[in-house]
């Protein structure tokens, strides 16, 4: 039996609301490949950016080429993504209405919903080697995504205390066939 996609699951009817190249990259049931551009301001505090690298999260940079292949094998999804070579992957999975994001040392935890037209990832829970961290210690990610001109937008800010932002990436693509 095949599953739903994993952000049907999550949405459920809601994911009608969100427009067509959205709905293309999160409710197939088929492997999805991405390629546009993103611009990344990253903190300029040493620790920060230690951070950032440790999880492997894109450079700072503009016009920064950028891929990203969504990979669906059974009730999870597979995300590699790829900021002029420098690589993250993650692996999701839907777990009570949530949506549960292994990247490396990290869990992260989003409530995911549609609001105007555009999928927002609110990270509401984190866990670093398996530990939980309170609200105050964890990162705070008001994810988006939206549609522009027919293209896939994601904008991905990242605050984290003491820092204050830590990374913000910003980017367009659209769908490519292998």
């Amino acid at each position: 039996m095949v599953t739903q996609p994993l952000f049907r699951r999550l949405l459920g009817a809601t994911i009608d609301d969100l427009p067509p190249v959205l709905r293309e990259a999160h409710d197939s049931r088929i492997d999805q490949h991405w390629r546009g551009v993103a611009h990344v301001e990253a903190s300029t505090n040493p620790l920060a950016r230690l951070l950032c690298r440790l999880m492997r999260l894109p450079a700072a940079g503009s016009a920064i080429p950028v891929t990203v292949r969504f990979e669906r094998r059974g009730a999870a999804e597979h995300w590699h993504r790829d900021f002029a070579g420098r690589r993250y992957h993650s692996s999701l999975v839907e777990r009570d209405g949530l949506m549960i994001e292994r990247m490396g040392l990290a869990t992260n935890i989003f409530r995911v919903s549609v609001e105007e037209g555009a999928l927002r990832l609110d990270l509401i829970g984190f866990r670093f080697l398996g530990l939980p961290l309170p609200s105050a210690l964890r990162p705070h990610c008001p994810a988006r995504e939206h549609e522009d001109d027919g293209r896939y937008v994601f904008d991905v800010p990242i605050d984290l205390w003491p820092f204050g932002r830590i990374i913000r990436y910003v980017g367009r693509m659209d769908g490519i066939d292998d």
